[in-house]
């Protein structure tokens, strides 16, 4: 966490939990992440369905979290917002309040409870969060991706081309084979990532562009999920872009010699 988080580190700290939305693993690793920090967790408590909550019943038990029923399906966000209400107004909040979800609903709540004065902190799954969202709204936004880390993306596709390599070379047209390596504008063609990324301005200069609008485009064209991690899907499918800065990314650019 940043220094700002570790000014309140012999301060009590709040674990609300959105049952509904985190799995037991990814809870696991946000009680981990608070505990390196030293922070008290004094309030814990999780929200959802009677099935939801049985489910990761051990992983509640073994973190003494008190298990909150919600009043059927769709109310568990509500629940949990007037819960901390409740607990803002009864002065009963820690400094630090973390919120273990990968639902961007609770942006609202983060806004109002920083207007309070406390330090907030989201914990979600990579794989589920609207990232822009959730860090434009916490003071801090934590990955946890219920497993060991995201699986590295894989080879760029170009590699597929290697097999043809024989068959030209059988045929003794050496002018073919170096034909399909001077290309690269046929490859961006069948890329339709690289597309949209072009279709912002300043990118194919190298300049820096925002991630924000490189997300809106991809959505729009159904290529990124309306929930899924634009800096993760671009790792995996846009090897030759740069984000900036490395911990929350929020802009990104052509790498040099990627052309």
């Amino acid at each position: 966490m940043k220094d700002a988080m570790s000014n309140a580190r012999d301060a009590a700290a709040a674990m609300l939990i959105d049952a509904d939305n985190l799995a037991p693993a990814a809870l696991e690793q946000a009680f981990a992440q608070l505990a390196r920090q030293g922070l008290r967790v004094t309030l814990r408590r999780a929200y959802g369905g009677h099935e939801k909550l049985a489910g990761i019943r051990e992983c509640l038990l073994r973190h003494g979290v008190r298990p909150i029923v919600n009043h059927g399906k769709g109310t568990t966000d509500v629940l949990l917002v007037v819960d901390a209400m409740d607990l803002l107004h009864a002065s009963r909040l820690p400094p630090v309040v973390a919120i273990a979800s990968s639902d961007a609903d609770f942006a609202p709540l983060a806004l109002r409870l920083r207007e309070a004065g406390h330090w907030v902190v989201c914990f979600a799954q990579a794989n589920k969060s609207a990232d822009v969202e959730l860090a434009r709204c916490y003071d801090q936004l934590v990955y946890v991706d219920g497993a060991s880390a995201s699986p590295p993306a894989p080879a760029p596709a170009p590699a597929e081309e290697a097999p043809p390599a024989p068959r030209a070379a059988r045929k003794a047209a050496p002018r073919k084979t170096t034909r399909p390596a001077a290309k690269p504008p046929a490859v961006q063609e069948d890329d339709p990532v690289r597309q949209v990324l072009e279709s912002v301005e300043g990118f194919r200069q190298g300049r820096a562009v925002e991630l924000n609008e490189v997300v809106k485009r991809l959505r729009d064209q159904k290529l990124l999920g309306k929930s899924a991690s634009g800096p993760t899907f671009l790792k995996r499918h846009a090897p030759y872009v740069e984000l900036s800065p490395a911990q929350q990314p929020n802009r990104l650019r052509l790498r040099a010699n990627a052309d």
